[in-house]
């Protein structure tokens, strides 16, 4: 299993620019604090923005999606899918030199289907709008009660957090933040395994929505013997 890194690895984010201000985003939030990481929400409301901050406590602000780009080269898109192309075209020119983790899924409003695939995938298309940052899936297939439980996840085993992207730079520093996050971060390819990712989020929908399995616990982990690759 791979072991947690230290936080003075340089490939650990001393500050993480997340855009959003829901659930999800906030559950990152927390547990990117816990990790001893400073967080930035960038809402479209500001409002929002700053109630997400000040529910995360003082290692955490808020301002626009612009000015929370500008704060960090690690940022978290934490966005729904409805809207998500217009705060793109408004962060426009803005990408270049980040690394950027998509956690969103292309689905509909409800989340019980999604709206492209499996000929591309969001994350692809995301990288089309803003090819200046280097992409990394990642957390799409995490409910937010998972991050929000943390180490109380329970059991000797990390859950997975699958990630997926074209730049192996990009790669790296996402694998390493996810662990610092508490997970096993499992590299599933370039960006467009995200075709692969997507439905995977659904299935997780499927399970806790449906069949009743408690999102806290609900997470995928790998059993991996002998010298198979890890994240």
């Amino acid at each position: 299993m791979p072991t947690t890194p230290s936080l003075e690895s340089p490939d650990v984010p001393a500050t993480v620019a997340i855009l959003g201000a829901g659930r999800m985003a906030r559950a990152v939030a927390g547990a990117a604090i816990r990790a001893g990481q400073r967080v930035v929400f960038g809402s479209r409301r500001p409002e929002a923005g700053r109630a997400a901050a000040l529910a995360a406590g003082p290692r955490a602000s808020a301002g626009t999606l612009r000015e929370a780009l500008a704060e960090s080269d690690f940022v978290v898109l934490a966005l729904r899918w409805q809207g998500l192309f217009e705060a793109l075209a408004a962060t426009q020119g803005l990408w270049n030199g980040k690394t950027a983790v998509d956690l969103t899924n292309p689905a509909t409003p409800d989340g019980t289907r999604l709206l492209i695939g499996l000929e591309t995938s969001g994350a692809e298309e995301i990288a089309r709008r803003a090819p200046e940052a280097e992409w990394v899936k990642a957390l799409n297939h995490v409910y937010a009660e998972v991050l929000e439980r943390g180490s109380e996840f329970g059991g000797p085993e990390r859950p997975a957090a699958f990630y997926a992207g074209d730049s192996e730079t990009a790669k790296r520093r996402a694998a390493t933040w996810l662990s610092s996050l508490g997970f096993a971060p499992v590299d599933a390819g370039p960006l467009s395994s995200a075709r692969w990712l997507e439905p995977v989020a659904q299935l997780m929908v499927e399970l806790v929505e449906q069949r009743g399995f408690d999102a806290g616990d609900t997470a995928l982990a790998l059993l991996r013997r002998g010298t198979g690759r890890s994240g």
